[in-house]
């Protein structure tokens, strides 16, 4: 039988890692294509403020872009998970 520390209060998680890429982004610079970024923020658990967790890299002339950055977030399973909407 194998022997695991128990630990009280423990909430199952795991580590997500996202993605991002977009398309067809409004092109909003006059003189070339935007040049997009990506930020993420998160709302820890019984918060209602948002706190910015990562940006991506800026890519220059897109309005199609597949960054390279990706976040890892952990995952709570027993928590709710909330976005802003």
């Amino acid at each position: 039988m194998p022997n695991f520390p128990l630990t009280q209060n423990a909430v199952p998680s795991t580590k997500v890692e996202i993605s991002v890429s977009c398309r067809k982004l409004l092109d909003k610079d006059i003189t070339s294509k935007s040049d997009p970024i990506c930020i993420l923020y998160i709302c820890e658990f019984g918060s209602t403020k948002f706190l910015e967790f990562g940006r991506t890299e800026e890519i220059k002339d897109t309005l199609n872009p597949d960054f390279v950055k990706k976040f890892i977030v952990e995952y709570h399973f027993e928590e709710q998970q909330n976005s802003d909407s």
